[in-house]
C-alpha cells in the first residue's frame, strides 16, 4: 500500500527509466542490436517492472477496507519497498546502458550489475518476510472473498514464506549458474511466479469457501 506521495515519487523516476530506455533506443548506431541476446528494447522491462509493482501497491491501497491505525504501518512499508525497488531498477538500469556505450571505465560494470541486483534481491526478502508482522486487513474486493481473523493471516504467513524460498532459490541459482545461463533463468523465474500466481488464487479461493462455511455453521 502507498499513499499518494509515495505514488508520484514513484512515478517520476518510472518516467525517467522510460526517457533514458526511449533515449538508448533512439541514439543506437546499429539497429541490428535489437535481436541481439541482449536487446536493447529490454531496457522498457525496468520501468515496465517498476509500474506493475507500484501498480499493484496502489490499486491494494484502493481497495483497502480498514482503520488508519492497520493502514499506517502498510503505508510505511510501501513506501520503503515501491521506492527502494525503483531506485535499483533505475540504477541498475544506468549501470546497463554505461556498458552498452562502450565507454573506457576502470570500473567493472558487470560486477556493479550483480552486486545491485543482489541487492534489489535482499531488499525485497526483507520486505516479504516484514509482511506477516504487519496487522492484517480485508479488501473491498478480493478473489475467494474476505478469509476472516484466522485464515487471513495463516494466507499472508504461507505465501510470504514460500515467497522468501523462492528469492533465495533464484539468488542462489543467478549466483552459482554462469552469465550465459540468464535467458534460461529468466524463462524458469517467469514460469515460476506464474504457477505461484496460480496457485495463490487457488487456495485463497480454498480459505475463503472455508471461512464462509464456518461462519455458516456458527449461525443459531
Amino acid at each position: 500500500m502507498i499513499d499518494r506521495r509515495t505514488a508520484l515519487v514513484c512515478a517520476a523516476l518510472i518516467a525517467l527509466m522510460l526517457g533514458l530506455a526511449v533515449w538508448r533506443i533512439i541514439t543506437l548506431d546499429d539497429w541490428t542490436t535489437l535481436v541481439a541476446p541482449l536487446p536493447a528494447l529490454l531496457l522498457f522491462a525496468f520501468p515496465a517492472s517498476s509500474a506493475l509493482v507500484v501498480g499493484a501497491l496502489g490499486w491494494t491501497s484502493l481497495l483497502a477496507r480498514a482503520d488508519a491505525a492497520k493502514v499506517r504501518p502498510w503505508r510505511r512499508w510501501g513506501k520503503f519497498l515501491s521506492i527502494s525497488y525503483c531506485l535499483g531498477l533505475l540504477l541498475l538500469q544506468g549501470v546497463l546502458i554505461m556498458g552498452s556505450l562502450g565507454l573506457d571505465t576502470p570500473l567493472d560494470l558487470s560486477a556493479i550489475a550483480r552486486g545491485l541486483g543482489l541487492a534489489l534481491a535482499i531488499m525485497a526478502l526483507l520486505a516479504i518476510n516484514q509482511m506477516p508482522k504487519l496487522p492484517w486487513f480485508e479488501r473491498r474486493f478480493e478473489l475467494g472473498g474476505d478469509l476472516g481473523p484466522v485464515y487471513g493471516p495463516r494466507y499472508m504467513r504461507t505465501v510470504s514464506r514460500i515467497l522468501v524460498v523462492f528469492m533465495i532459490a533464484v539468488i542462489a541459482y543467478s549466483l552459482a549458474a554462469p552469465p550465459a545461463m540468464a535467458g534460461r533463468l529468466a524463462v524458469y523465474v517467469l514460469l515460476a511466479a506464474a504457477l505461484l500466481v496460480v496457485w495463490s488464487i487457488a487456495w485463497r479461493c480454498h480459505l475463503g469457501r472455508k471461512w464462509r462455511l464456518e461462519q455458516r455453521g456458527a449461525k443459531p
